[in-house]
């Protein structure tokens, strides 16, 4: 979100609508109509928060199965930039096996950036009803971090910003969830 850039939530998933992609790819590769890599690419950009470059940049060495996290590298101006996130337990089992294709130190995604957009267009058209954008699964992340912790400092370190004022542009997609609270805080005591 460079500048005064701001995404719409129409152009974001929901949260549902992640559980159901991730659920439905799972099933449709159990089934045997979805490649393994194809699972693991949808179900780590839905569930990390990571960007197609960081994506694109996995290799073995990055995932701690028994710990259950996976190093992403940013790369940036002054360098690189690493930050760890979890392994979602659904996908644990898959990304295991796939990861096990490959040397400690290759790409494990061995695609361009216009492939992966395809293969995410191809999904979610399918299983969505329409597109969605690669990056719009990183928005849909940072908004359900927020909405399930409340911690902008964690959401921050989990996506990768180095301002909390660019996670804070989440909060206004959050807000609605926080009403009954306020409602609750607001509410007066009759007897």
């Amino acid at each position: 979100m460079k500048g005064d850039q701001r995404f719409k939530l129409k152009d974001i998933p929901s949260w549902n609508e992640v559980e159901k992609l991730v659920t439905t790819i799972i099933k449709k590769h159990r089934a045997g109509e979805v490649s393994l890599r194809d699972l693991c690419l949808i179900g780590l950009l839905a569930t990390t928060g990571m960007r197609t470059s960081e994506l694109l940049a996995l290799t073995p060495s990055d995932f701690e199965f028994n710990e259950g996290l996976i190093t992403i590298r940013q790369l940036k101006k002054k360098g690189e930039f690493v930050r760890q996130t979890a392994i979602s337990l659904d996908l644990k089992p898959y990304l295991e096996k796939y990861v096990s294709f490959f040397n400690e130190n290759e790409s494990i995604f061995k695609l361009s950036r216009r492939q992966v957009l395809n293969i995410t267009y191809k999904y979610t058209e399918q299983i969505l009803g329409r597109r969605y954008r690669n990056h719009a699964f990183r928005h849909a992340y940072a908004i359900r971090i927020l909405e399930k912790t409340r911690d902008v400092e964690l959401c921050r370190r989990l996506i990768g910003h180095a301002k909390i004022e660019t996670v804070k542009i989440y909060l206004d997609f959050t807000i609605k969830d926080r009403m009954n609270e306020v409602l609750e805080a607001i509410k007066m005591n009759q007897k």
